[in-house]
């Protein structure tokens, strides 16, 4: 993790988080009035968060970011994120159809996943027992917006957070399911059947991403978009 400053740690105490932290707290009257949201007492060798500017105890906000590099409060994200989706592949194509909706678009964006069968990790609800594997396809406009939220698909698999291992209703199984980060499925039929039109979806899509802190602005290491580097190139 990256981004904290120890409020009057010297240079050699700083560890790899410190960019999370303000170099001082920017109000010391504030501090005395605060309350860590995690253990709801005063905050003890107080870390103010650089970006969002909430304040936590030193030991209790190092707790969160272990198991999420996000502010406990409003979720302001520090790092990178990383989920627990099973050994997969990602392809991406293009073709000449366009979508409903989008006649500023030179085609269609088709993202391919594929996952075979496998063995549940520690990360997943029941380790050592079988998940059923999947092969799925998203459909976006080859458009500016559309090539955007490929790359930054592509950097969220990379991630691992497009997919994790639930219980299928239809199964009856545990298997690789989504994720929170909606794919359209379908070309046509609108949203009632996961497809187009629907003018609203790249819009809440990118929300989607930007919640798992997938953003345009973190998407800065070539190695996690490597598949839409090799299809894309505009």
């Amino acid at each position: 993790l990256e981004g904290m400053i120890e409020v009057k740690a010297t240079e050699t105490q700083q560890d790899i988080r410190n960019d999370f932290y303000c170099d001082n707290l920017t109000n010391s009257q504030r501090l005395q009035e605060e309350r860590c949201c995690v253990c709801m007492d005063t905050p003890t060798k107080p870390k103010q968060l650089r970006k969002c500017g909430h304040i936590f105890c030193k030991e209790c906000i190092e707790q969160c970011f272990n198991y999420k590099p996000a502010c406990p409060i409003c979720g302001t994200i520090y790092g990178k994120v990383t989920g627990d989706q099973p050994l997969g592949t990602m392809s991406i194509r293009t073709n000449g159809s366009r979508l409903q909706g989008f006649n500023d678009s030179s085609g269609t964006i088709i993202l391919t996943y594929f996952f075979n069968d496998g063995l549940q990790g520690e990360e997943h609800p029941n380790p050592r027992t079988v998940y059923k594997g999947i092969r799925l396809s998203g459909y976006l406009p080859n458009n500016k917006k559309g090539r955007l939220i490929a790359k930054l698909l592509n950097v969220a698999f990379s991630r691992r957070l497009v997919f994790t291992i639930g219980w299928s209703r239809t199964t009856g199984h545990d298997g690789v399911t989504w994720n929170a980060i909606h794919h359209k499925t379908s070309m046509e039929g609108g949203p009632a059947r996961f497809g187009y039109p629907d003018p609203t979806y790249l819009d809440s899509v990118l929300e989607e991403l930007k919640a798992k802190g997938v953003t345009e602005e973190s998407a800065d290491d070539p190695e996690e978009y490597k598949e839409y580097s090799r299809e894309i190139r505009y």
